[in-house]
């Protein structure tokens, strides 16, 4: 085979890479924690973003089939994951359940993951461990917590899957630590394209890791779009209450948060806003990844169902 076909299978190879998941529902007793998911991933870089509770992780156990759901799909290229050896073979979760064992070396822990998974890439796990100041022949259980963390985010890095998920990755890594393992992320995305899945609260961090965002609130998901076109998202309106509302009113406006601040109003209002034809005393303002997360998983139900 050339070097032409190769790169062209191997390309055909990563765009057949596809997560479905449909009409997806979990309860907690009566607590509602997924209610109709449906979400198609394929080889990018998302974030899973939403507050506490709103079904991230359980979600992403579900995917892992770590829980059982209590109704829909998820398939794997066409075939389900539930109880499907082969189909987990190709997807890893890294959350805080990874039973590591404390008395089992570096090395160890990562030949039982290439005996499970696959081919585990050593080089890369060296260069890592060398960079994050962690010796490869140390016990797991003798590292500090934040260091036990990077253990599991290398061997996430170095297990050749389709689906990786990431739950909350940075959780007790310093910030140079988390900007290693970030350039590294990007690093191992780059070498081996496929599906990454991270959720994480420090949003301002990853704005310019992720390339595609996913908005889950109350078990379900109320937004998905690509990373970058976060600013044309929302707008926020600001200034006197009446002459706000005069603007929403007049362009049709979709609401999607309203605070009030004294004796003005600041409006989240979905899409774009032509700032030219404004009055003088209305500032409209575009937000950020971050923000925008907050404004828009903060809505009431009413301004999420428009």
């Amino acid at each position: 085979m050339s070097a032409t076909e190769y790169a062209t299978a191997a390309a055909d190879a990563v765009a057949a890479v596809k997560l479905t998941i449909t009409d997806l529902h979990k309860r907690y007793g009566s607590t509602v924690a997924l209610n109709g998911v449906n979400l198609t991933l394929r080889p990018a870089i998302y974030g899973l973003f939403g507050r506490n509770g709103a079904g991230k992780s359980t979600l992403m156990g579900i995917i892992a089939n770590r829980l059982l759901p209590g109704g829909g799909s998820i398939e794997l290229d066409g075939a389900s994951v539930f109880e499907n050896e082969t189909a987990q073979s190709r997807i890893y979760l890294l959350n805080e359940t990874v039973p590591f064992m404390v008395g089992v070396r570096l090395n160890t822990i990562f030949k039982r993951e290439e005996r499970y998974y696959g081919d585990f890439d050593w080089a890369f796990s060296a260069r890592m461990l060398a960079e994050f100041g962690i010796m490869p022949g140390s016990l797991y259980g003798q590292l500090s917590l934040g260091q036990r963390m990077i253990v599991r985010l290398v061997a996430a890095l170095c297990v050749p899957v389709d689906v990786l998920l990431l739950d909350e990755p940075v959780l007790g890594l310093d910030a140079a630590n988390r900007e290693l393992f970030y350039k590294f992320l990007l690093e191992s995305f780059s070498e081996h394209p496929r599906i990454i899945v991270l959720s994480t609260h420090i949003i301002s961090e990853i704005a310019h890791v992720v390339e595609r965002v996913a908005l889950l609130d109350q078990g379900r998901i109320i937004d998905e779009f690509d990373a970058e076109s976060v600013g044309s998202r929302a707008t926020v309106l600001v200034g006197e209450s009446d002459r706000v509302n005069t603007v929403i009113a007049s362009n049709q406006l979709q609401i999607i948060s309203h605070e009030e601040m004294g004796h003005l109003v600041s409006v989240v209002v979905r899409g774009q806003v032509d700032t030219s034809e404004l009055p003088s005393d209305v500032s409209a303002n575009r937000l950020g990844l971050q923000e925008y997360v907050i404004r828009a998983t903060s809505a009431t139900d009413i301004q999420k169902g428009q």
